[in-house]
């Protein structure tokens, strides 16, 4: 079985953004939900806008000084004297961010040049926008029988270019597997009231290695399991398939509540993606 890794020995190019309008590349639009990113919630550490204080659960934490000298000159008789009942902690927010876990195929289809590096295009714009929005992503490839962290979950995927420059493609498809990896960690993302998930799914649509049932029914029977969980859903086709693999991606959208974009006929997907993402921020 042949291998061959995205990094190539001449000068990379870097993405150009092109002038799409990305509306007409979305094919399905899924559901519409209520909008969280962006909008101010509970800090569960000691960054955002102090908005008000609270009485705390312990004597470590975001002293709010202010608040904890009005309480104490409430108790006190003529010289201030803070006392532990006095203790005041601060309550802080901020913008909700999105946790990003990018589903990629990885394998034997995307094995030519051209495949490889508009999958490589792609995977360092994701990245690149993810760091200035400060979101945090991940990133899973699936190829053979299984599916692969790529990336960890971090708000620093910067650093992990060379992880990107050396990924293998080569192999089959097992779609489900990466999609289930993938739910399996937003679940957890989910858990974190701070981020709100967020699935990009990268494939040709031509699974071919499935988890128990088959490769297609395993695949929309992830999709409908990403849906009960109410994890917002992106597919995207970037590259030339048969007609099959489009509607099987867009079969996958539509079991998972999601939305489908096809971006074949671009020269330089990787350069519109950013404005793909800057859209479905608006969604999520």
């Amino acid at each position: 079985m042949k291998f061959k890794t995205l990094k190539k020995d001449d000068q990379d190019v870097e993405p150009q953004e092109e002038d799409v309008d990305v509306k007409k590349l979305l094919k399905i639009k899924g559901k519409k939900k209520k909008r969280i990113y962006g909008k101010r919630i509970d800090s569960k550490t000691e960054k955002g806008r102090y908005i008000k204080s609270k009485l705390p659960k312990d004597s470590y934490g975001d002293i709010a000084i202010d608040a904890t000298l009005r309480a104490a000159a409430l108790s006190s008789d003529g010289e201030i004297s803070v006392k532990g009942e006095d203790l005041r902690h601060k309550i802080r927010k901020h913008g909700a961010r999105a946790s990003i876990v990018m589903v990629v195929d990885i394998s034997g289809s995307m094995f030519s040049d051209r495949k490889a590096n508009r999958l490589k295009g792609i995977l360092n714009s994701v990245i690149e926008d993810a760091n200035r929005h400060q979101d945090r992503i991940s990133v899973i490839g699936f190829k053979g029988e299984e599916a692969e962290i790529i990336i960890p979950t971090t708000r620093r995927a910067t650093s992990y270019r060379e992880q990107v420059d050396n990924i293998r493609v080569g192999g089959t498809t097992p779609l489900a597997a990466g999609m289930k990896k993938g739910l399996e960690i937003l679940k957890k993302e989910k858990l974190r009231a701070e981020f709100v998930p967020l699935l990009l799914i990268l494939s040709d649509g031509m699974p071919n290695v499935g988890l128990e049932e088959g490769p297609m029914k395993d695949a929309i029977m992830m999709a409908e399991k990403i849906k009960e969980k109410e994890i917002h859903t992106v597919v995207i086709n970037f590259e030339k398939s048969v007609r099959y693999g489009h509607e099987v991606n867009m079969e996958i959208a539509l079991a998972s509540g999601g939305r489908y974009y096809d971006l074949e006929e671009l020269k330089d997907p990787g350069g519109v993606i950013a404005k793909i993402l800057d859209y479905e921020r608006e969604e999520i």
